[in-house]
């Protein structure tokens, strides 16, 4: 007579902590990851966003949009600023008196100035005007060309750069604008 012996098939105890073990680790490795990369992506998303709210103002400016009732003789703008007391947002201004600079009075919302306010863990870190480091810069576009004009505390330039920066690991963006109107996300 032949005896059938019965096979127990499962894990063992080790086999299952191991296992677990494996299952654990590559779980946090991913959502360590996913973390990182969607602070990452914050600051992608806010660059082209500003790339965008300068492409709004150069069109306000080449489709002679009024603000206050009058074509703005200056066209439209953006002010920036890396001052620590403001250097999460940027503001889309009306230049009325072609000084390309920016007063208070040429940004209200009801007449279609806009504030733009930075996501909570991104900054203005810094800005370059010609590879030199500026406090502020404005920027703005004058029809019918366009003309782009670049404009510090300093003088005028042809090229302006915005170093936004993520602020948890500490990820960058920079946004560049040339006097020929090109604006873009770079590095």
């Amino acid at each position: 007579m032949n005896k059938k012996y019965a096979h127990k098939s499962g894990y063992t105890l080790l086999e299952l902590i191991v296992s677990m073990s494996i299952i654990t680790l590559l779980t946090g490795l991913f959502l360590a990851n996913y973390h990182s990369s969607n602070r990452r992506t914050d600051v992608i998303m806010t660059a082209q966003t500003m790339v965008s709210d300068f492409r709004y103002a150069q069109a306000n400016a080449l489709g002679l949009i009024k603000y206050d009732g009058e074509v703005p003789a200056g066209g439209w703008g953006i002010f920036v600023t890396s001052d620590p007391q403001e250097y999460r947002k940027y503001i889309i201004f009306a230049d009325e008196n072609d000084d390309e600079l920016y007063q208070d009075t040429e940004s209200m919302t009801v007449l279609g100035g806009r504030t733009i306010e930075l996501s909570p863990n991104i900054n203005i870190e810094s800005i370059t005007v010609n590879g030199v480091a500026k406090a502020k810069a404005v920027i703005t576009f004058l029809p019918p060309d366009p003309i782009t004009r670049i404009k510090t505390d300093t003088g005028t330039g042809t090229v302006v750069e915005i170093k936004l920066k993520e602020n948890v690991n500490n990820s960058t963006k920079t946004v560049r604008v040339n006097f020929l109107g090109l604006i873009e996300v770079i590095d």
